[in-house]
Formats: structure tokens, sequence, C-alpha cells
């Protein structure tokens, strides 16, 4: 199914939550460079469990857990989604998760050449339902990987800092407007604080019609050292088309929505 057919008569469409988070509440160790990716590699059993817990709860869609993973394991992360009975959409990353230090979240990188080309090659030919190229600190990033996809829909997803701004800097309008391709059939914002989601997409919606996507993490703060997360957790209205969490928010969080 298409996303733009998914979203054509529906007021809201669940996601699932933070991947990690229902790892860990399955007992799988995530200290280790390639974080959940490790999980996929060594017991791809736990993977599928934390789908499926996903989907018990009532996620409609359930993301891959490519979003670290080398690129020998990103079919197999699809197959391993798809199992879980639901529509599959497959994460591409900005190239700063594979640096396992956290720039994901700023954007302060320079990207090797054919990175992204290989991998959303990848990606695209384990024929997931759609593209979720999430996490984005940068539009100019975002919007490449956006534009290597053909003949499937992605939604697009930055990481931002507060209400007005990506991780990078870049004011949301203009960076949602770079990413404003045939392809994209929703646009908005994950693993960002819940506090900040409404402004972003009050401030999204002036640039586009798009149908809107949030999975804001539990609006804790990040460790990249320890790899941990502190502090009290927040809420936001849920209004997107596309709803669903990101890190901090498990399985029992997403069937509570």
């Amino acid at each position: 199914m298409r996303l733009r057919e998914l979203l054509a008569d529906r007021r809201r469409v669940q996601l699932d939550g933070g991947l990690s988070t229902a790892l860990e509440e399955l007992g799988a160790d995530l200290d280790d460079p390639l974080w959940t990716a490790r999980i996929l590699r060594d017991q791809p059993e736990l993977v599928l469990a934390a789908h499926r817990a996903f989907v018990e709860a009532g996620a409609e869609v359930v993301i891959s857990a490519s979003y670290q993973a080398p690129d020998e394991l990103l079919v197999e992360s699809v197959r391993i989604a798809r199992e879980a009975g639901v529509l599959v959409a497959a994460s591409v990353a900005p190239y700063g998760a594979s640096l396992a230090g956290g720039q994901e979240y700023t954007g302060d990188y320079e990207i090797p050449t054919g990175w992204h080309e290989r991998r959303v090659a990848l990606l695209l030919a384990a024929e997931p339902d759609f593209l979720a190229i999430e996490t984005q600190p940068r539009a100019d990033e975002a919007a490449y990987i956006a534009s290597l996809v053909h003949d499937l829909d992605c939604w697009v997803t930055f990481t931002c800092r507060d209400g007005e701004r990506t991780g990078h800097g870049e004011r949301i309008e203009d960076a949602v407007r770079a990413v404003l391709l045939p392809q994209v059939s929703a646009v908005g914002v994950n693993c960002t604080a819940p506090e900040f989601v409404d402004e972003l997409l009050n401030r999204i919606r002036t640039v586009t019609d798009l149908p809107l996507v949030a999975y804001p993490n539990a609006g804790r703060t990040y460790d990249a050292a320890t790899k941990t997360w502190s502090g009290a957790a927040h809420a936001w209205s849920g209004d997107a088309a596309l709803v669903g969490g990101c890190c901090g928010i498990g399985p029992t969080a997403i069937a509570g929505r």
C-alpha cells in the first residue's frame, strides 16, 4: 500500500514507538556502538518480539531496525519487521547515526561519497512499504536522501533542538521546503522533545499541506557517552496524521494513545 493511499481516508495512523525502549524492556543490552543493530545481528528473535509488542499495542506501521545497522543487515531488518504482520517503514538514518556519538542530533560531520546511495538501494531492494527518512538534523542531507528514492513513498522527519530549528540550526520551515519532492508523502519531526512538537508542526503547516508525522521522544536528555536518558517525561497533543514515539516510548505508552 502506498503511503498516500493509507493517509487518504484516515484522520490518524498509529506508528510504533522506540525500538530501543521495547528491546530494553525485553532484557536486551544495548551498550554497544551498533546499538539496536547488535540485537538484530545476535538476537533477531528479540527484534521481532519488540515489533510484535508494538503491533499488539495498536501500531499499524513498524519501523525497521536499520537505523544504525551495517549494510549487511539492512535487508534482514526489513524481513524481520515484515514478520510482525503490519506495514513496514524502512528506517533511513543520517550519516551521523553511524558515528555512534550523538552526531545525528547536530549534523556536524562530512558524509562519505556513496554512503546514502548504497544504503538506500539496499533498503529499496528489501521491498518495504515505504521509507522513513528519520532523525534528520540537516536539510541538505535529508533532501539528498529523499532524492534517491524512486517508485516508493517516504516520509521525512527532522530532529529539532527547540520549537523553531533543526538540530543543525536551520529553521524548520526552510528544512521542510528543501524536502518537498514528489516521493515525499508526509513531513514532520521525530526524536525531538515533545514540548516542542506542537510549535514545530504549526510552523510546518505554514509551508506545506502534506500530512504531518510526529514521533517525539519521551522528553528526557540523552547522554551520548553513556547512551542513557535522564530527566522527566513530557506530553504533547498528538495532532498529526502519523503519530508514534521514539526513544523512551515503549509499547505501553503506544497502547495508551
